[in-house]
């Protein structure tokens, strides 16, 4: 239920698709839940005894997601079955619905106009009217799809005009969109609960169901991708009751005409051209066999067991270059991957954390929980509020910072996470040299005079493997600079990271001349407030290729040969732009 750090597109998909009721904490998860809990119950304890269990562990979950109107109305659903059962009476979903609601309204009379609120009652009362004829009337179907199409089309069509009533939108493609996620979302929550559970106490036990919950959501996303990018898969309407009562004529009328389709008949006439059914199957697989669907389902199935395979082989069987280098769009801010021979190094993490985690998701394989060597190049939000979150996620081999770091909340956050994570912890200088790999770092920033005539010392680092070098120049400051220009052969780089994202400085001409770069690269948000680039940064690279995270993405330079020829790839993970603004990271609770 938390959607902060859910992307903008990734958001986009799930509303064009019907599917957003995923994301939220409603009733359904609510149910998840209790139904759980009762299967374990189940057996072990009288039917009262077990009720009330499934009841507290409703109660229990609610409090912890917070009483939305949604999650209230499933609760007083689950008390009012629950009493029906310990009362040895019948228990009818209807009756119970109409009870939750009265209570609900009475609780709170500001529900009755709230969205969600809205929404959920209506889904369930679809799903109580129209769940049970539906099935029936898919009767012919395998039971995975029938009862899917059922359960889906119930809860979708009471919700079309409300949704069209409110948000002007109508998800043509939500029944077939949801026959698909909505399967997938139940491990995924049974995965990652399980994964959480367990991390608390044995966190190497519990990466096998990590790594099961991360196949589900990454087939969730994968699926919800694929249906919205079909064409018409939503349209927009007016807003406003006007709509809402045209939705509910067409939606009428096509209900009247859909009693006209005979779906047995339909599948009869298609069982004659289907293929006979294998004699190793035998009996016990009736008839549904010969349902056309099946091959069509398991060759769906193949090609997603085609996709996932060549998604998890492919890192394997592609050939690693000498050195790998990415500007990961993390904003107006700094974040650096660098990999040279397996080993990986982290310079600067950006402003959001959240931000980090997803392009480090997107861009490792989920089994890549180290990262070598971490680098603060300064203690400035933007550079560094991202790397908190990496010491709390990923194991972390070396942390190191300029010598005389800012002051600050950061670098006090910074000092603790790295002693709280058993992180060894590194001030460097001008002239200090660290191994990644079969690669060289050189640190060519701050000087031992930095600290009496610089506010803000920046690590500035020269990345170096055979014939390929890269330098980083972090935010150093024009005191620095001058001092770096007296060596100007020291300062040679095939690629090149202007100073504090491109921003003006007198030193633009000089050290674009100096380094003589192949490329550049600018990290930097997309209208960011402070004009960055420069127009003198702008035109002390001209003529050379200078890539920008806010209009490419995610960039990839990758080394292709022993004389330092490298490769460029823009918009390399499929991220979409981050969300405009710094998000500060919340200190963990001590």
């Amino acid at each position: 239920g938390e959607r902060t750090s859910v992307a903008s597109d990734v958001a986009t998909a799930f509303h064009a698709t019907g599917t957003s009721h995923l994301l939220a904490i409603s009733g359904f998860n609510l149910t998840l839940v209790a139904s759980a809990v009762g299967v374990l119950a189940r057996g072990r304890l009288p039917p009262s005894a077990a009720a009330c269990v499934g009841l507290a562990a409703a109660v229990a979950y609610a409090v912890v997601v917070g009483l939305q109107p949604s999650v209230l109305r499933a609760t007083l659903m689950a008390a009012i079955a629950a009493a029906a059962v310990v009362g040895g009476r019948g228990s009818f979903a209807a009756n119970a619905l109409c009870g939750a609601v009265a209570l609900l309204v009475i609780a709170d009379p500001r529900a009755s106009g709230d969205a969600g609120a809205v929404l959920s009652v209506a889904a369930t009362a679809g799903l109580i009217r129209w769940q049970r004829p539906f099935a029936e009337r898919f009767a012919a179907l395998p039971p995975l799809i029938g009862e899917g199409l059922a359960t889906t089309l119930a809860a979708t069509l009471p919700t079309l005009p409300i949704v069209a009533v409110l948000f002007g939108r109508i998800s043509l493609i939500a029944p077939l969109a949801n026959l698909v996620a909505v399967p997938l979302f139940t491990p995924l929550l049974a995965f990652g609960a399980g994964a959480a559970l367990l991390g608390s106490l044995v966190p190497d036990l519990a990466r096998p169901l990590a790594m099961a919950a991360f196949g589900c959501a990454w087939l969730l996303l994968r699926a919800v991708q694929l249906f919205a990018a079909v064409p018409l898969a939503s349209i927009d309407v007016p807003e406003g009751v006007p709509t809402g009562v045209v939705v509910v004529g067409v939606a009428l009328a096509a209900a009247r005409a859909a009693r006209g389709i005979a779906p047995r008949a339909l599948l009869a006439a298609a069982r004659a051209h289907a293929p006979p059914r294998p004699s190793w199957l035998g009996s016990g697989w009736g008839t549904r066999w010969d349902t056309p669907l099946v091959p069509v389902a398991a060759a769906a199935a193949g090609v997603v067991l085609v996709v996932i395979g060549g998604t998890v082989a492919a890192p394997l069987v592609r050939p690693a270059p000498d050195v790998r280098i990415l500007a990961l769009d993390v904003g107006q801010g700094d974040a650096f991957l660098v990999e040279a021979d397996g080993r990986l190094a982290l310079i600067d993490g950006g402003p959001d954390p959240s931000r980090l985690l997803a392009q480090l998701g997107a861009t490792l394989p989920p089994w890549r929980r180290r990262i070598d060597l971490i680098a603060l190049t300064h203690a400035h939000l933007d550079h560094g509020a991202g790397l908190l979150a990496v010491l709390d996620r990923y194991e972390v081999g070396l942390a190191i910072e300029p010598v005389g770091l800012n002051e600050g909340a950061l670098r006090d956050q910074w000092i603790a996470r790295t002693g709280r994570a058993g992180v060894p912890r590194r001030a460097v200088r001008a002239g200090e040299r660290i191994r990644l790999g079969a690669a060289r770092i050189t640190v060519l920033a701050p000087s031992a005079g930095d600290a009496a005539r610089v506010d803000v010392p920046s690590l500035v680092l020269r990345v170096e493997r055979g014939g390929f070098s890269a330098l980083f120049m972090g935010d150093a400051t024009d005191p620095a600079l001058a001092d770096l220009l007296l060596q100007p052969r020291a300062l040679g780089a095939d690629l090149y990271i202007p100073p504090h994202h491109g921003a003006e400085t007198a030193y633009a001409a000089a050290l674009a001349g100096a380094v003589r770069p192949r490329a550049a690269l600018l990290s930097l948000g997309a209208g960011n407030r402070y004009g960055h680039p420069a127009p003198g940064t702008i035109a002390a690279l001209r003529g050379v290729p200078t890539y920008r995270t806010d209009r490419d993405g995610t960039v990839e330079v990758a080394t292709d040969g022993p004389d330092g020829s490298f490769a460029v790839k823009t918009k390399v993970n499929g991220l979409g732009p981050p969300r405009r603004g710094v998000v500060p990271y919340v200190p963990a609770p001590r």
